[in-house]
């Protein structure tokens, strides 16, 4: 795990450097810098631009000096900077040995060999997480990709003959290239979301490569971005010759041997490698399978929180799956205080605002103080239907369907303590609504409305865009409601937060976290299956995952309800953070930065002070307004 940089149509060490130094947290152990100044044009070629590479080394595998980057292939005419894991790299080495000479033991040095081998095409072969860019000084060609899930980040800028790019949002603004100016567009979809998604970004002209893209300039000319691979549209049909009971049971042997599979990729490395350990179905299972394919216990890291925080602590269960696997297990107490302590940084190497990734901060920096790598179960609620707000939403197409005199019931419904009954009455509350308006009940901070209110009639309007659309097969009778919600809970929740925020607050501590639940091809198993086969008697937590590991996970957690991540946020906001949330948002503040309405965010602080456990929204106006001052008006 790395960060990379670079400029096109600019040779310039001393902004390559800064660039790198942006972000030297993401690899501490070396750095490579390489300019290649522009070439003439001769004998009918035309002039190739100048080139400025940078590179920041997290040393994982081959940790001699031949891992250095940018690395070269044996002529020097084609190299690359890379950001990431390729997990079949021995795989594809093997079959390119016979045809090009290697120097090192790097998954690097196989990318560039297959770029040479099987072109841009190569992207298709690399099973892994990685953000890169290949400079061809044949072709005068500068090709970047990143990874289909978008678990490694790329941001590029395009502006006066130049293209800039970064595996940070600082290491592009480093490059001294780029006017920081608030997209306002950006800032209405953050509202919305609580994140951005690609291709977007808070700085106007600075964009993210989405997930399963390429980006390509051909001698100086304009990007073009292409995708290279999606998550698959249809749902796979019953096997001929095969009961649906036989069926099912083969399903459920395969998904075992593909997790299996995924689980002894991700373990290669050359350094300490552990796992997060929640406590959760998803982590547990994760390090179970761990813990079956090595010898020594299994490092594995849990936060807890103090008193204000009793209530979200999962110590109990992480301890009881850590002693069934016999892993070397550390619990760690986070209070307000450090909190408070690390808010300035948290803030700086957040990148840009997200509603989440401050519990991601918090434990990443204390793992990192055991091993370098660590497993992360991230992907299996959105792969599986583990959210109980999926299970309602799919509970009430599924009442849609079949009477769909419900639609006519009134909105906002209420059925109170008849909730205790059967999960179906949750379901029945939310039948009036479309998929589409189910998905923004759930997904939803700031609706239109409130946005409204926050920017004002007089005030600057965020410009329109595209709100949440479901394809047209959403609202088809034989629909697959599962495996569509299934598709835009990774799209629009999972890549862009979780993912996102993931990389950004793990790599602040110069750890690598690699996520088995999200290896493509393991995803494009599940995500073709029937959604009946994921949601089973609709009674148990994601029954397919748990169908696959019966005998490894312990019954406690195997049975265990769904439980979300909670952390204090509230009570540190109404404590130790409470400076912070006051100085963002009084009146002066609100003014001074004039994009709301002073008497509109005073409300929201009047409805957090009333009801405190609704925090989110107080929270992402608190942590914009930090971001701005950090990014926008502050001295970069």
């Amino acid at each position: 795990m790395c960060g990379i940089a670079g400029i096109l149509g600019l040779a310039d060490r001393e902004r390559a450097q800064r660039m790198a130094a942006a972000i030297a947290h993401r690899g501490p152990d070396d750095e490579g810098i390489e300019i290649f100044p522009a070439r003439p044009a001769a004998g009918g070629r035309p002039e190739t631009p100048a080139v400025s590479l940078a590179f920041r080394r997290l040393s994982i595998l081959d940790l001699s000096p031949r891992g250095h980057q940018p690395m070269f292939n044996e002529d020097r005419s084609v190299c690359i900077v890379f950001n990431g894991e390729i997990y079949n790299f021995a795989e594809l080495r093997r079959e390119l040995e016979g045809r090009h000479r290697f120097c090192s033991a790097t998954d690097t040095e196989v990318i560039i060999h297959a770029y040479e081998e099987w072109g841009t095409r190569c992207v298709e072969r690399l099973r892994g997480m990685f953000a890169f860019a290949i400079w061809d000084a044949g072709r005068g060609r500068l090709w970047m990709a990143r990874d289909r899930l978008g678990i490694k980040p790329l941001y590029w800028h395009c502006a006066g003959g130049k293209l800039v790019l970064g595996s940070e949002i600082k290491s592009v603004l480093a490059s001294g290239l780029v006017e920081r100016h608030l997209d306002t567009d950006a800032l209405n979809r953050y509202l919305t979301f609580g994140c951005v998604r690609a291709p977007w970004t808070m700085i106007q002209g600075v964009n993210m490569l989405p997930a399963g893209h390429t980006l390509t300039v051909e001698n100086g000319g304009a990007p073009v971005i292409e995708r290279y691979w999606q998550l698959p549209a249809e749902t796979a049909p019953q096997p001929a010759g095969r009961s649906k009971i036989e069926w099912q049971q083969e399903v459920v042997r395969q998904l075992r041997a593909l997790l299996e599979e995924s689980v002894r990729l991700h373990m290669i490395s050359d350094v300490p490698l552990g796992a997060f350990l929640s406590g959760g179905l998803d982590s547990t299972v994760i390090v179970g399978l761990m813990s079956r394919m090595v010898d020594q216990p299994i490092r594995t890291v849990c936060i807890g929180y103090g008193s204000e925080g009793a209530a979200f602590n999962e110590l109990k269960y992480a301890r009881i799956a850590a002693e069934h696997f016999g892993c070397d297990h550390t619990e760690a107490i986070v209070n307000g205080a450090d909190v408070a302590r690390e808010f300035d940084n948290f803030i700086w190497h957040l990148d840009r605002p997200s509603v989440d990734g401050l519990n991601s901060y918090l434990v990443s920096k204390i793992t990192r103080q055991r091993v370098t790598v660590a497993l992360s179960g991230v992907g299996g609620d959105e792969l599986f239907l583990g959210y109980p707000h999926t299970l309602a939403t799919i509970r009430a197409t599924q009442l849609q369907a079949r009477f769909p005199v419900l639609k006519r019931l009134p909105r906002n419904l209420r059925l109170g303590r008849l909730h205790r009954l059967s999960p179906w009455v949750a379901a029945l509350e939310l039948a009036p609504y479309s998929l589409e308006e189910l998905y923004k009940r759930t997904r939803t901070m700031f609706g239109a409305d409130q946005r409204a209110e926050l920017t004002g009639t007089t005030a600057r309007r965020f410009s329109s865009f595209d709100e949440l659309t479901v394809d047209s097969q959403g609202t088809a009778a034989n629909a697959d409601v599962a495996n569509i919600l299934t598709k835009i809970e990774i799209e629009r929740y999972m890549t862009p937060m979780l993912l996102r925020d993931m990389d950004a607050m793990s790599m602040t501590h110069a750890l690598e976290v690699r996520p088995p639940f999200l290896d493509h091809k393991l995803v494009g198993f599940v995500s073709r299956l029937p959604g009946e086969f994921k949601l089973g008697d609709g009674k148990a937590a994601k029954p397919l995952l748990a169908a696959a590991v019966t005998d490894l996970v312990p019954p406690s957690i195997l049975h265990r309800r769904k439980a979300f991540f909670h952390m204090p946020i509230s009570a540190w906001m109404q404590n130790e953070l409470s400076d912070r949330v006051d100085d963002a948002t009084s009146d002066e503040a609100v003014r001074k930065r004039g994009l709301f309405r002073p008497e509109a965010v005073a409300v929201v602080r009047r409805q957090f002070a009333e009801r405190p456990r609704n925090w989110s929204k107080l929270w992402m106006l608190t942590v914009a307004e930090w971001w701005m001052r950090r990014y926008l008006d502050a001295a970069f």
